[in-house]
């Protein structure tokens, strides 16, 4: 489990820390790809199986075909460095907004990377924000389970 908000720099070859903590749960075959919202995440392998169910096809949906290619096309392997950084490419810090600072999150089965202004603007949340999110979330569930 990912757990935590950790700010790093990022050099200019694109490298950033990861958390030591969050390094030893990611073994060789962990991919760096595209997230929703703008941020990157970071997928150890048993999280990337499961999006490998994304399949092309001659019937696969053109919203499935379109995500497939943006997902896998901008996917690339982790590999850690001697002090515990990886590469960020130049596409995957554009895509994300990523210059100088990035904000590495633990987001419970995956790593989410965020550029400084958007993480900012989530962790600015209000304590009323956070409940009104939190209730929308919990009838969500409620409702999916009925």
């Amino acid at each position: 489990m990912f757990l935590g908000t950790y700010r790093h720099s990022v050099d200019t070859k694109g490298r950033v820390a990861i958390p030591a903590r969050f390094r030893e749960q990611l073994p060789s075959g962990t991919v760096i790809s595209k997230g929703a919202e703008g941020c990157l995440q970071v997928y150890p392998p048993t999280e990337w199986a499961q999006e490998q169910g994304l399949r092309l096809g001659s019937t696969t949906p053109a919203e499935e075909r379109r995500l497939a290619r943006m997902m896998f096309g901008a996917a690339r392997e982790c590999e850690f460095d001697a002090q515990g950084r990886i590469v960020l490419s130049a596409d995957q810090r554009q895509y994300a907004g990523i210059t100088a600072t990035a904000w590495i999150v633990g987001v419970n089965n995956l790593i989410e990377i965020w550029n400084d202004e958007q993480w900012r603007r989530i962790g600015d949340a209000t304590p009323e924000e956070y409940t009104r999110i939190q209730d929308q979330v919990a009838e969500r569930r409620r409702a999916q389970r009925t």
